[in-house]
C-alpha cells in the first residue's frame, strides 16, 4: 500500500462522520438567535421563516431571542457554537455592516466567524417629517435645516440610524441634533407628538404614524417604491440618489459549517421566500422578499461595509469603543 493511497484513505476515514452528520440533518430541533426582543420587527420575520424551515426539514427551528450589545451577544454565542447546522442566527443589517464600521474593537468579523446562508428580506427607510413641519419633500426638508441650522433635531434607536442621518447631512450640507430612542416605536411616537422633527425609521413602526396624518413621509431609500407606500417617492425620484440606502435581514451559521448543510439552508430559503403565503405575510411586516444566495450574499455585505466605512469617514464620526 503506498503512502499516498494510506493518505487518501485517512482524508476519506476524517471526512466520512462530517458527511453523515450533514445528510442526516437535522436530527434534532435547530436553535436560530435573534439578538433584539421577541415581538419585533426582526422577530416576527425570524419567525415566518422558521416556521416554514421546521414544516420542509422536520425538525423544529426554536427561535431564541440573546438580547444584549447590539446583537453582539448573539452573534458571538454563534460565530463560538459547534459548526453542525443547529445553531443558526437571523440577523438585521446593522450587527453586521454598522458595527463593524462604528467600533474599533469589535469582538468579530461577520465573513470570517460567521457563514452567510441568505439575504431574506430588504425594505427601505422612511424619511419622516411631523406632519405640522412645512416640510413634503426632501428638497423642502434641506432648505428648512438650512433656514433652522442650530435648532433642529433627528431621532433614531442606535449608531445604525445615526449613520444614515450622517449620510443625509454630510451629503446636503446640513446638520441636527440626534436623539436616541430604545426602538422605533418611540421614535415613531416622538415624530408624532413633535418632539423630534425628522427621522429615518423601519418601515413597520411608522406606517401606523404616517396612516394616522401625524408623520409625514417624504422618500424611501430604496431605488423603487415600496408596496407598502407607492405613493411616497424614492430618494432617486426626489433627486437625491445619493441618499439610496436597503436595510435588510438574513440568515447565517457559524463558519465552518459543513458545505452540504450549507446549501440545503440556502435552497430552502431561496424556495421559501417565493412561497405566496410567505410573500403576503412579509408584505404585511412591510418588508420586502429577497432570495438573495450565500456567494452573492458576502460579496454584498463586503460591499455594504465598504460603502459605509467611507460615509463614516466622509461625516467625520470617529470609531467607538465597544
Amino acid at each position: 500500500m503506498t503512502a499516498l493511497f494510506k493518505t487518501t484513505l485517512l482524508t476519506l476515514a476524517l471526512g466520512m462522520p462530517a458527511l453523515a452528520s450533514a445528510q442526516n440533518w437535522p436530527a434534532k430541533p435547530v436553535r436560530v438567535l435573534v439578538g433584539l426582543a421577541a415581538g419585533g420587527g426582526v422577530d416576527l420575520v425570524a419567525r415566518i421563516f422558521t416556521t416554514k424551515l421546521a414544516e420542509a426539514l422536520g425538525q423544529p427551528f426554536i427561535v431564541e431571542n440573546r438580547l444584549g450589545g447590539g446583537s453582539t451577544v448573539a452573534i458571538e454565542t454563534t460565530a463560538k457554537a459547534a459548526p453542525d447546522g443547529y445553531s443558526l442566527l437571523f440577523s438585521p443589517n446593522g450587527a453586521m455592516v454598522m458595527n463593524p464600521t462604528i467600533y474599533r474593537n469589535l469582538s468579530y468579523v461577520p465573513l470570517r466567524d460567521l457563514t452567510p446562508i441568505s439575504l431574506a428580506v430588504t425594505f427601505p427607510l422612511v424619511v419622516s417629517i411631523n406632519a405640522n413641519l412645512p416640510v413634503k419633500s426632501v428638497s423642502d426638508l434641506v432648505a428648512w435645516l438650512k433656514a433652522n441650522r442650530g435648532k433642529a433635531n433627528c431621532a433614531g434607536t442606535s449608531q445604525t440610524f445615526q449613520m444614515a442621518i450622517s449620510l443625509l447631512t454630510s451629503r446636503t450640507g446640513t446638520e441636527c441634533t440626534f436623539i436616541q430612542y430604545k426602538g422605533n416605536n418611540e421614535t415613531a411616537q416622538a415624530l408624532m407628538t413633535g418632539d423630534v422633527h425628522f427621522a429615518l425609521v423601519d418601515t413597520g413602526p411608522i406606517f401606523p404614524a404616517i396612516k394616522s396624518g401625524k408623520v409625514r413621509g417624504i422618500a424611501v431609500t430604496t431605488p423603487t417604491r415600496d408596496v407598502t407606500f407607492t405613493d411616497i417617492p424614492t430618494v432617486i425620484e426626489a433627486g437625491f440618489p445619493e441618499l439610496e440606502m436597503r436595510f435588510w435581514m438574513g440568515l447565517f451559521a457559524p463558519a465552518k459549517i459543513p458545505s452540504a448543510i450549507a446549501r440545503r439552508l440556502e435552497s430552502e430559503m431561496l424556495r421559501i421566500v417565493k412561497l405566496p403565503d410567505v410573500v403576503q405575510q412579509l408584505h404585511s411586516r412591510q418588508v420586502a422578499p429577497s432570495g438573495l444566495g450565500s456567494e452573492e450574499f458576502g460579496k454584498f455585505i463586503a460591499a455594504e461595509i465598504s460603502r459605509w466605512d467611507a460615509i463614516r469617514k466622509a461625516a467625520n464620526i470617529p470609531q467607538i469603543d465597544q
